[in-house]
């Protein structure tokens, strides 16, 4: 049997936390583009069925589309410092909460513009 180099184990190890946090960022990034696209389906949407009658239902079902994205905004940024708590360490980094809290906050911003849009114009 071949002998262990305990070196190599511990390389392998670190190597495995940083492909769980590059997975978890790749998540990250698709659940922010998945907000972003129901953000755009929900400005779409208006202007595509903008002279249908009654605007309410219209806008209600845009407004439904916002308050998804809104939620998959704050699921995403709740699993992602969830598992950059459990691997963050010496070796591997994650987003700052600061990056991961400006990114996601501009991505709510545009959640109140599509708001906006949606119920102004």
């Amino acid at each position: 049997m071949p002998q262990r180099d305990p070196a190599t184990e511990v390389d392998s190890v670190d190597l495995a936390h940083d492909r769980t946090m590059l997975a978890a960022e790749r998540t990250l990034a698709a659940w922010w583009r998945t907000a972003m696209a129901a953000l755009a389906g929900a400005v779409g949407f208006v202007r595509l069925f903008g002279d249908v009658q009654p605007q309410w239902v219209i806008r209600g079902g845009a407004t439904l589309l916002i308050a998804l994205a809104l939620v998959i905004l704050f699921v995403a940024y709740g699993r992602y410092r969830r598992t950059s708590r459990r691997i963050n360490n010496e070796e591997v980094r994650s987003l700052s909460v600061w990056s991961l809290a400006a990114g996601t906050g501009l991505l709510v911003l545009a959640a109140g513009v599509a708001g906006a849009v949606t119920w102004l114009f």
